[in-house]
């Protein structure tokens, strides 16, 4: 540890030397002395390294992620016209037309050169009216882009993922003025950082924000990311510095809140929402900042401290010591010392290595007063030993080289190979035992290491102390998925442990989008949605209400959510309803929040919190009116409530409050071309336009052909409801309804509803803007009888398709396995489906692994192994639930014993062979003459999922696993065949578990519970999914039987019998939704609402 006296010879020169330069007039010592520069304007595009010449585009790196294909190709008719509008050449790179794939490239990547999109078109507006133009232009034709500054940041957020326009800011460099004397300034958003600062040191001022990209980044991007940097400590966030905005939205609309004024209080402070949006909201085209005063003296140490907790003492003791004179205190590792050291060359300003850095800086007015209380700190942290060693900058190019060790550690860090950085905060109690848990995680993963063998070179760990803001830097050789897996998501884990932020600094940009969860709980989030979701304002509800029947209505819901669900006014007491409380009910508490509510066409746009206006009929009538016409006294819409307790929607029957009468109410849904239904009307004059009954009758019934548009656009789903209410019951004492139907009947886009000769209500632009159900968010699906649509029409739809076309779903988040059943709870159907969502991710991984186009290589091999290890845990749990599924019983009965010593007697099984077919619906047909019977219809619907997806799984498994042990044709020169070293896990599993045998023995389970399940089925949808599965299984049975005959016979046969059975399967399934329409059609009924 150096002695105090090193630094005292120090401070006795810098004490010196500024009072000398205090002497001279401050505004001349404050524009003559020179200004540190960070980058000095050097752009951080930095010369190729051997892992960074070129990247692996996006989209093949990351195949989860899909095109939407709502959006349009640009075509040369398009160039055309952004042509015309920005009129220089110089403005637009045209690879449309042309070959400009080097002009384009810098454009296509982001500096790391970890995100690469392959981009075609570059703009480069120079006005608010040229981005204007073309974003509504864009908007009209559904053209994808993506706005980008100076591409400085480190989240993807700024470049293209497919074939995005790419929206460049660069032309907008202008500087359109600045008070001198209150020292805002307005500038054009493509403005470079460091010119505005250069411009402002000229009139004695400092930009607010300083950054180690400053010689690139544009200030219109530094408030899209809110950007902090290192002044954030002195200055504050942009959020406060920020007076106004000039901003462009999607659909070109200019938003002028250019204001230059510190107090405007009049309404919403909107700049707010731009600033840290990321371009989600507008592109931000103007900016005016409130600018401080450039400070006449500056001074900058650098010390050696021996621990974090010693780093954390100095920090408290800079900010009780030096006040209002502290503008940065920067946390710096020895790791990330020793590889500036590594890349440059250079000498450390301190004769020993410590195990933690820090760098401080003071800017005041006064060089003198500043000097003395610097000095005086310095004393006192040494008296105390706190600091181990340290050195003072004494000119300006010392300062400038004190701060390059601080600030060349990013560039540093980029020559090096590929980096895995995160930009987080964290209570600074904790901040740096991130770098430590991580840097263990990745050395016990057996990643980390000093040879080339070890794809992570360091962990490391710098950042802003003064603002608990950690970068947390894995250094790597090379990027290897592995490192990705064992970071992912386990720092957003740690962080959220914390109540810590995922991001600081840089946004969420695409590398951090999906894990938002982390730092934002599901309302935050749905409330961010929902403030994008209403920039359009009517407009976008008119395309809502044309195209999809529905239209979003920004509201707030208003007393607690039993009153609100039962349409009564609430006491508004808290924290619990006083009138839930005396009527028995429990109340479902209170929430603040804005949402979407939904209204139908037929209502014109008004929503069961605002039922229309009803004309009541002059006309008097004799006739004894149904419960499926409306007295005098109704309101004119039926207002459907469900009675607490709350059950699972996989329940038939549900119990329903109508006009102050119980009915027991049975839910159905059937499949069937929307557009195919005859619909006739009562003619019954006391009925108005919404209230009259209708019949229905329905096509030849067809279960939903699963198998995806030609065009691989987005899963979407119509649904019309509607509800039949029987007359009330003249029989004493009877309480309850039990002859009602809530009805559901709904399409999908597939090939078979929609062929290419046909129009398809999907290809309409309007509902193609606007896919409404992702847009409500999951809080939209949690009561009836928008729950019981998602969870039993849209959901299990939706997985099937996904799964069959091995194609991820959203459904998969995990809002959306959680939200939707915060008031009805899940049933083990709803968590099976939950896990089944989680497969087609893994199917998908499995057909690039598998596709003749990727060669039998070692990197193949280790992307098979790990992803056998991920299908191994998905079976481990989908065999967890049907464990629970059978120790339970899923019986929904109180086992409760008369005998608290008594044990509760054992669970019925789930399933078993029926003895006596005779009271089957459907008789056994051969070759499966022994039928399943099960515990309820719940449950057998989920064990057909169940072992349906084992079908699918299974032969996945097997082909993966053979996969490792296939050749490679990269291995070590002079050898042959590299051999296979399997993880523990894997090396003792046995194969065959997966193999056809097995698998064959799954499937014959389906088929002998099949008919049970269809017998008794409301929905005869759900079952006809699981024929798509044993027709894929049976057509591939021959190959996978092959080598295994015994005497020249398949073994078990060749599976043309049950080839077969599932014909004969499928005609019952068609039968059965014949029978479901027949019902339906022989009662009158009223719409209720569309989805």
């Amino acid at each position: 540890m150096a002695a105090r006296c090193q630094l005292t010879p120090v401070l006795r020169r810098l004490a010196r030397s500024t009072t000398e330069v205090s002497r001279q007039p401050l505004l001349r010592q404050s524009l003559s002395r020179p200004v540190r520069h960070i980058s000095t304007s050097r752009p951080r595009l930095f010369q190729p390294t051997a892992v960074s010449q070129k990247g692996e585009l996006t989209s093949e790196k990351y195949p989860d992620i899909q095109r939407d294909s709502r959006f349009a190709q640009v075509t040369p008719e398009h160039v055309k016209f952004f042509k015309d509008v920005l009129g220089s050449e110089s403005a637009v790179i045209d690879g449309v037309t042309s070959d400009a794939a080097d002009d384009i490239a810098p454009f296509n990547s982001d500096w790391m050169n970890k995100y690469r999109g392959h981009c075609r078109l570059v703009l480069k507006p120079g006005t608010t009216e040229e981005v204007s133009k073309i974003l509504k232009y864009c908007n009209d034709n559904m053209l994808a882009v993506v706005p980008q500054g100076g591409n400085t940041g480190l989240v993807g957020g700024s470049v293209p993922v497919f074939d995005e326009i790419v929206i460049n800011m660069s032309r907008m460099n202008k500087i359109i003025e600045f008070d001198e004397v209150s020292g805002i300034l307005v500038a054009e958003a493509g403005t470079i950082l460091e010119v505005a600062d250069q411009y402002l040191a000229s009139k004695g001022y400092i930009f607010p924000l300083d950054l180690g990209a400053k010689g690139s980044c544009h200030i219109g991007g530094n408030l899209a990311t809110n950007a902090g940097g290192l002044r954030l400590l002195r200055y504050g966030s942009l959020h406060g510095t920020t007076l106004g905005i000039e901003a462009v939205l999607a659909d070109g609309t200019i938003v002028d809140d250019l204001c230059k004024l510190r107090k405007n209080n009049t309404g919403y402070d909107l700049k707010q929402l731009f600033i840290g949006a990321e371009g989600t909201i507008g592109i931000i085209t103007k900016v005016s900042i409130q600018c401080p005063q450039r400070s006449a003296a500056q001074n900058v140490a650098l010390f050696g401290i021996e621990s974090y907790e010693l780093a954390q003492q100095a920090f408290r003791e800079a900010k009780g010591q030096l006040g209002e004179i502290l503008s940065a205190f920067e946390l710096m590792d020895e790791g990330s010392q020793q590889l500036v050291r590594d890349v440059t060359g250079n000498k450390s300003p301190l004769e020993e290595k410590y195990p933690f850095y820090c760098l401080i800086e003071t800017s005041g007015s006064n060089a003198e007063h500043d000097a003395e209380k610097l000095q005086s700190f310095l004393e006192d942290v040494m008296d105390k030993g706190i600091v181990a060693d340290g050195t003072l900058a004494e000119n300006e190019t010392q300062i400038k080289s004190l701060w390059t060790w601080r600030e060349g550690i990013t560039e540093a860090l980029g020559h090096l190979g590929g980096v895995y950085k995160y930009d987080v905060s964290i209570p600074l109690k904790e901040l740096y035992q991130m770098v430590e848990d991580v840097k263990a995680r990745v050395d016990a993963a057996g990643l980390l290491g000093d040879t080339d063998e070890f794809p992570v070179r360091a962990v490391v760990g710098y950042g802003h102390m003064g603002d608990a803001n950690l970068h947390l830097n894995v250094s790597t050789r090379r990027f290897d998925e592995r490192v990705e897996k064992v970071l992912e998501p386990y720092v957003y884990e740690w962080i959220a442990e914390r109540q810590g932020s995922i991001s600081a600094e840089h946004g969420l940009g695409l590398m951090k989008k999906k894990y938002i969860g982390y730092s934002r709980n599901p309302t935050m989030v749905g409330l961010m949605k929902n403030i994008k979701n209403t920039q359009y304002g009517e407009t976008c509800c008119e395309a809502l209400l044309t195209a999809a029947g529905t239209v979003g209505v920004p509201g707030k819901y208003k007393g607690c959510n039993t009153c609100r669900v039962r349409r009564v006014k609430c006491d508004n007491e808290r924290p619990l309803c006083r009138k839930c409380l005396d009527s028995g009910r429990e109340c479902a508490g209170y929430e603040r929040e804005t949402v979407f509510i939904i209204g139908t066409i037929e209502d014109q746009g008004r929503c069961s919190s605002h039922p229309p206006r009803v004309v009541k009929s002059k006309k008097s009538s004799g006739k004894k009116s149904s419960s499926n016409k409306r007295s005098d006294d109704d309101d004119g819409s039926y207002q459907l409530v469900a009675n607490t307790p709350l059950r699972p929607a996989w329940d038939d029957l549900i119990s329903l409050s109508c006009q102050g009468q119980t009915f027991q109410v049975q839910i159905a849904a059937l499949f069937t071309p929307l557009n195919s239904v005859t619909r006739a009307y009562a003619t019954d004059e006391d009925e108005g336009e919404q209230n009259r009954t209708i019949f229905v009758s329905f096509p030849t019934y067809q279960s939903p052909d699963l198998t995806p548009y030609p065009g691989e656009e987005e899963f979407q789903l119509f649904a019309q409801c509607m509800v039949h209410l029987a007359p009330p019951s003249e029989s004493p004492g009877q309480g309850t309804q039990t002859d009602s139907i809530f009805m559901f009947l709904y399409e999908h886009n597939t090939s078979t509803t929609f062929p290419p000769s046909l129009p398809s209500p999907w290809k309409d632009p309007s509902l193609q803007t606007s896919p409404l159900l992702r847009r409500l968010g999951p809080s939209a699906f949690r009561h009836f009888p928008h729950h019981h649509f998602f969870t039993r029409v849209y959901r299990p739809a939706a997985i099937w398709t996904a799964l069959l076309s091995s194609t991820p779903t959203f459904l998969s988040s995990p809002e959306w396995q959680t939200t939707p059943f915060e008031s009805h709870p899940a049933s083990p159907l709803d968590q099976l489906l939950s896990l089944l969502s989680l497969l087609p991710a893994l199917f998908a991984r499995f057909s690039s692994i598998t596709s003749p186009d990727n060669p039998p290589t070692l990197s193949r091999r280790l992307l098979a192994q790990d992803l056998l290890l991920n299908m191994m845990d998905a079976e481990a749990r989908l065999h967890q639930w049907f464990t629970s599924l059978t120790t339970t019983g899923n019986n929904n009965t109180s086992r409760s014993s008369s005998s608290s010593s008594r044990p509760p007697p054992p669970p019925p099984p789930v399933f078993w062979v029926v003895t006596d077919p005779s009271g089957l619906v459907y008789q056994p047909q051969i070759p499966f003459t022994d039928t399943f019977a099960f515990v309820s219809g719940q449950a057998g619907l989920g064990v057909l999922y169940y072992w349906s997806s084992l079908v699918m799984l299974y032969p996945r498994m097997w082909r993966l696993y053979w996969v490792l042990f296939e050749g490679v044709i990269d291995g070590p020169a002079g050898v042959e065949e590299v051999e296979v070293r399997l993880p523990g896990k894997l090396a003792q599993v046995d194969p065959m578990r997966w193999g056809w045998k097995e698998t064959r023995g799954v499937a014959e389970g389906i088929c002998r519970g099949g008919d049970w399940v269809l017998g008794g089925a409301a929905q005869p949808d759900l079952v006809g999914w699981v024929v798509e599965v044993l027709e894929g299984f049976y057509g591939e049975l021959p190959g996978m039987m092959a080598g295994w005959e015994e005497g020249g016979v398949m073994v078990g046969g060749d599976g043309r019998l049950e080839v077969g059975w599932v014909r004969g399967f499928r005609e019952r399934v068609r039968g059965r939704g014949g029978e479901v329409g027949e019902v339906v059609g022989g009662r009158g009924w009223v719409d209720y609402m569309s989805f």
